[in-house]
């Protein structure tokens, strides 16, 4: 397992109660405050229907950082370390005055850094590009999708649909029929670079413009394996079902919704897809809002169970299972995340059910009064799913959205939802005794983020697939690094990446509670040369894939602290007993200052 260092090594009563947390863990999955000190100030005290939350390595250091939208117009950034902390820092970017909704930190124009696209609710959207000099810079007209001031700009979901190797995005628009009634749109990109990457709109010739239905999210994922990616798009009323947008190939979709069974007609908030069982297929969590409890559309049958993906499967059939599941909640439910919480191999569901909570109309809570967010574990993909949300600080309320990462590198994953009020909470997964692997995507070609790209852990003969999305869930962004649970194996069978040009790739024999990086460019049976993969630490290895834990980290150690290998750890080098008579008085006082001056911690 590979860590990064604390500035200082604690020892007290935390660690007692680590350890008694960790007991309990064995039974579950338990999470402990990450920011006890409130350290995530966000201001977030309003705001209509709920803002964004993006967890994402946006200064290319590594290590995941959070950005938040929020009612008053600012955004709010802070850079992780690595080690669990968290620092405020300025994006230079000003205020955005028009209650920004979705962040998404993505390389829109494959230069190799990150880029950040901001939806707005009530103003232009907008693209802020990373420039040369490391500084965002705010594109003209954002590239061509700024929209106008008669939309209603929510979620927005970008994959490469036509697969050119420049991403794509697709708009969410959660308008007032009354009053507009403007459609989602999709725009194609068209290549440039900073401040002059562009984009052209498809909504027409493609047909997903979606009506005037109320659109919160979207979500782009190759539902028939066919090898174009699908869109899934939620609408919020019962008499506007959801859509299934089937990607012909040829620049436009076709609707299958009804054809398949996932034309739920609902107040559609959230849509979150994963392969829950582990048959191959994609699986989908429908979010209610209105009180009357989720969706869970379960692909019905094994149509990839032989794992053959050759073959073009036109007539996927869905079911309805949430009752089955024991999800429906009946409470207000938005965002909704599938991660591996226990790291028992099988994806765990997590659903926000904060209120209807909006500055606009704040009587709204006495229809619809506070609740707790949901929290379900998946034992080997039976049902129902086991009620866990106890395991989740029951503070943890007025939510809309939420992501995962594992930003303390722990192997432990991690969440963080932005909820109503000053601060955001960040819940730390509390490791146990399975294991785990990371995995990260460094194609050939294409976009440099590997967005869509879709990868297959096999494990004891049953494969755990993911997808590299961009902008999956509620106005959301979940850590681009997949993480797999692996419960007692201590090594991976094999990882198949099918990469979005095409290629595929094996990789072999992966070893547990490590990060990976893989390249597209290697052969076959995935030989790579190991090393340091963290970019940050004083022995980092660019050519290395798969990371041995022997990050040097010895140049982040701060003054009066020392490197231990051992322990992987910066220690303090200062003693409070300086001169050794076994008690601790003024006279290690004079000793301190004499030694260390001001320099010891």
């Amino acid at each position: 397992m590979t860590h990064t260092p604390s500035h200082t090594t604690f020892r007290g009563p935390f660690w007692a109660f680590l350890a008694y947390a960790m007991s309990i863990a064995a039974f579950g999955q338990t999470f402990v405050d990450g920011d006890p000190t409130g350290t995530l100030y966000t201001e977030h005290i309003g705001g209509y229907l709920g803002h964004g939350v993006s967890f994402a390595d946006f200064n290319g250091d590594g290590f995941d950082d959070l950005t938040f939208t929020q009612f008053q117009g600012n955004i709010k950034a802070f850079t992780g370390n690595g080690s669990g902390d968290f620092t405020p820092v300025d994006l230079n970017i000003g205020n955005t005055e028009g209650e920004p909704k979705c962040p998404l930190w993505v390389d829109l124009d494959n230069d190799g850094d990150q880029d950040l696209l901001v939806t707005q609710r009530l103003g232009l959207n907008r693209i802020y590009a990373r420039m040369p000099n490391g500084l965002l810079q705010m594109v003209p007209e954002a590239g061509g999708l700024q929209g106008t001031v008669l939309e209603r700009t929510y979620g927005a979901s970008v994959a490469d649909y036509d697969s050119d190797g420049l991403l794509d995005v697709y708009l969410c628009q959660y308008h007032t029929p009354q009053t507009n009634s403007e459609p989602n749109r999709l725009f194609r990109g068209t290549g440039g670079q900073d401040l002059a990457m562009s984009f052209e709109e498809q909504t027409a010739q493609s047909g997903v413009g979606n009506g005037i239905k109320q659109s919160f999210q979207a979500s782009w994922v190759d539902v028939d394996r066919d090898g174009w990616l699908d869109l899934h798009v939620i609408n919020d009323r019962t008499f506007w079902p959801d859509a299934l947008y089937r990607n012909q190939g040829d620049g436009t979709f076709l609707d299958v919704a009804n054809e398949w069974g996932i034309d739920i007609g609902e107040y559609s908030m959230s849509t979150s897809i994963a392969d829950f069982d582990k048959d191959l297929d994609w699986d989908i969590v429908v979010t209610n809002g209105a009180n009357e409890g989720n969706s869970f559309l379960r692909c019905a049958g094994s149509p990839f169970a032989a794992g053959d993906s050759s073959g073009v499967v036109l007539d996927l059939q869905y079911e309805e299972v949430a009752e089955q599941a024991q999800i429906l909640l009946n409470n207000l439910a938005w965002g909704a995340v599938w991660f591996d919480a226990n790291n028992d191999s099988w994806l765990d569901l997590f659903i926000a059910t904060g209120t209807s909570l909006y500055t606009d109309f704040p009587i709204i809570l006495d229809q619809y009064p506070n609740s707790l967010n949901g929290f379900f574990l998946n034992e080997g993909g039976t049902f129902p799913l086991v009620d866990a949300s106890s395991n989740v600080l029951t503070d943890n309320d007025v939510t809309f959205c939420a992501a995962v990462a594992d930003h303390n590198q722990d192997g432990a994953l991690d969440l963080v939802s932005h909820r109503i009020g000053a601060r955001a909470k960040l819940l730390n997964g509390v490791p146990n005794d399975n294991h785990w692997i990371q995995l990260t995507l460094v194609p050939e070609s294409g976009n440099t983020d590997a967005i869509g790209a879709r990868v297959t852990a096999w494990l004891d003969g049953k494969p755990d697939v993911r997808t590299v999305m961009c902008g999956s869930e509620y106005m959301n962004q979940n850590s681009r690094r997949l993480h797999f649970g692996m419960g007692s194996k201590v090594t991976m069978d094999s990882v198949v990446v099918d990469w979005t040009s095409g290629f595929s790739s094996a990789f072999n024999s992966l070893p547990a509670d490590a990060h990976h990086v893989l390249h597209e460019s290697l052969d076959g049976d995935g030989t790579a040369e190991e090393g340091c993969t963290y970019a940050l630490a004083c022995n980092y290895n660019p050519n290395a894939s798969n990371d041995d834990g022997s990050c040097d980290w010895s140049c982040a150690c701060g003054p009066g602290t020392l490197w231990n290998q051992a322990s992987l750890t910066c220690e303090a080098t200062c003693t409070a007993d300086h001169n050794g008579d076994g008690s601790i008085g003024s006279a290690d006082l004079i000793v301190f200052l004499t030694l260390f001056g001001l320099s010891c911690p």
